[in-house]
């Protein structure tokens, strides 16, 4: 029995060790996953959240835009700021002066046109009206706007908003250039205590500017 005994505590000593190694393994394993997921875009916890415009977003984006962005934002269970980057990319929240964003028929030359540049073939699956009636216009802001977001639905959105921008314009550029604009876009909120009235209340403050980085424009399909 004397034998046995160091032998039974050290193979349990062993098992026990094995174990606990495994969850930590396991919990690493999740942590980097989990970690993984948020930064390529594959899960978007905070796509259910609400954000105010920032001042630059109401200084740069026309009101009738940025009422269009919430409205389809909103009918499609989008985040409006993204839908607002995409719009700043393509043709500055139609205040861009190229004839594919402007001109009725014209095209720029990857074969796109309208406020939110759509390539003609997938106007033709994806474009639709606010009202769901009529023939969609693909120069027609509140259409092309609610394209734009019916798109980036059928493409993942909110689940994988990065997903969703890549199939909009093929190129990770593009991507990141559209969330940067996004997160420019959003007010974020700060707590501030009032201790003579014993109450806590949130106001907006700028969302930190990243810079977006140029390229060409193909639009999306």
């Amino acid at each position: 029995m004397r034998l046995r005994l160091p032998v039974v505590l050290v193979g349990g000593t062993v098992a026990l060790f094995a174990v606990l190694g495994a969850c930590v393994v396991l919990l690493a394993f999740g942590f980097v996953h989990y970690t993984t997921r948020l930064v390529l875009g594959l899960s978007a916890p905070e796509s259910s959240l609400q954000y105010e415009p920032s001042g630059e977003a109401l200084d740069a984006i026309p009101p009738l835009y940025l009422h269009l962005y919430e409205a389809a934002a909103a009918r499609y269970g989008l985040d409006w700021s993204v839908l607002a980057g995409i719009g700043t990319v393509e043709c500055d929240n139609g205040q861009d002066p190229a004839p594919s964003c402007t001109v009725p028929g014209a095209l720029n030359y990857a074969g796109a046109g309208g406020p939110a540049q759509f390539l003609v073939s997938t106007w033709q699956r994806y474009g639709v009206t606010p009202t769901g009636t009529g023939t969609p216009n693909m120069w027609n802001p509140a259409d092309s706007i609610f394209s734009m977001a019916n798109y980036l639905h059928a493409c993942g959105a909110p689940q994988n908003y990065a997903r969703a921008i890549y199939d909009y314009n093929h190129a990770w550029w593009y991507v990141h250039e559209v969330l940067a604009w996004a997160q420019r876009y959003r007010a974020t909120y700060a707590a501030q205590s009032d201790p003579a009235h014993g109450t806590t209340y949130s106001y907006a403050v700028p969302a930190p500017k990243v810079s977006p980085h140029p390229g060409p424009r193909r639009g999306p399909g």
